[in-house]
């Protein structure tokens, strides 16, 4: 059981490490995209309207992406003055119930995003932008950020029950 555990867990590991990887170019390629944008304006040069509307959708792609691995690391935002105060049995409650109400938040929002991005793109709707996307594209941010998250709130639940987690 644990040998299996350790390989989904390894597994996760790098599908998590991608999706920040991914998510860190799109924060690089948005950054240099508003740059150019940005310089070419100031030399007189014409606006390019598919750059704001890029840059909103890379956000929630960067936001969904990285969230994932930063809760694996437990790199996360946290507010943690009460939890720093706890010890022992009640410090493992605290997270237990964290845990808990993440796999529930999470799961819920990642079922609710696939059933969302199977409509759109069963309907074919786009945004009503410049560029006219597909809605699915940029909705499927969400349920894969969410069921990874589901997944890392997964795992830290049943590493506080194995006593892994101080």
């Amino acid at each position: 059981m644990s040998q299996t555990y350790n390989a989904i867990r390894y597994f996760f590991s790098k599908v998590n490490l991608a999706c920040a990887v991914l998510g860190a170019m799109l924060l690089f390629l948005v950054t240099v995209s508003i740059c150019l944008e940005v310089f070419t304006r100031a030399l007189g040069g014409a606006s390019r309207l598919w750059v704001i509307e890029v840059s909103e959708y890379t956000l929630l792609f960067i936001a969904f992406l990285g969230a994932p691995y930063l809760l694996e690391k437990n790199k996360h935002v946290s507010l943690d003055l009460f939890y720093n105060s706890l010890r022992g049995r009640s410090r493992r409650l605290v997270q237990s119930v964290n845990a808990l109400v993440g796999i529930g938040a999470c799961a819920t929002l990642g079922i609710v995003g696939v059933h969302v991005v199977i409509d759109q793109f069963t309907i074919g709707v786009r945004e009503v932008t410049v560029m006219r996307p597909l809605s699915w594209w940029i909705t499927a941010a969400v349920p894969v950020g969410m069921i990874l998250m589901t997944v890392q709130f997964l795992d830290q639940l049943v590493s506080i029950l194995r006593g892994e987690r101080d």
